[in-house]
């Protein structure tokens, strides 16, 4: 299958975990990903970076921290829409985004233990796109396995 082509969703068994408006939401996602990831994957890998627009509209069609409070800019829904996102990512064939990262991964610290100023600051600028977030990290003698990090106080 060449690169960048929206794959199948692949016959499964009946899966009861999703409503009708979970898979509204994947339709949405499915389009988003045909329409604007897909055809620029190639173009995503040479250059090492996704454009800045796409996290922008990504934010302005609801699929970017949907998990995240209302109040802090994101849909309030339940963990099925994330799952869903990461499938047709992956149906997709798209490594590049990291929408998942900064929706699932770097949202959920600031929600979860950040104070009510920093989530006020980040989280709904996170939600629109106009904020992008990654994790990095690096130790002497660790390097990036976070697990091998070794404190002392």
């Amino acid at each position: 299958m060449q690169s960048g082509a929206i794959r199948p969703i692949p016959n499964m068994l009946p899966r009861h975990l999703f409503n009708e408006e979970h898979e509204a939401f994947r339709e949405t996602v499915r389009k988003f990903y045909e329409k604007e990831v897909v055809p620029n994957i190639e173009k995503y890998e040479k250059q090492q970076h996704v454009d800045r627009d796409l996290w922008n509209k990504a934010g302005a069609l609801g699929l970017l921290c949907t998990t995240m409070p209302e109040q802090y800019g994101g849909s309030g829904v339940d963990r099925l829409y994330s799952m869903i996102l990461i499938e047709e990512q992956a149906y997709a064939m798209d490594s590049s985004t990291g929408f998942s990262l900064h929706s699932d991964i770097v949202a959920n610290y600031i929600n979860n233990f950040g104070n009510e100023e920093q989530k006020q600051k980040w989280l709904p600028k996170m939600a629109t796109g106009e904020t992008v977030t990654a994790i990095a990290m690096t130790e002497p003698g660790t390097g990036s396995d976070l697990q091998a990090v070794r404190t002392t106080a």
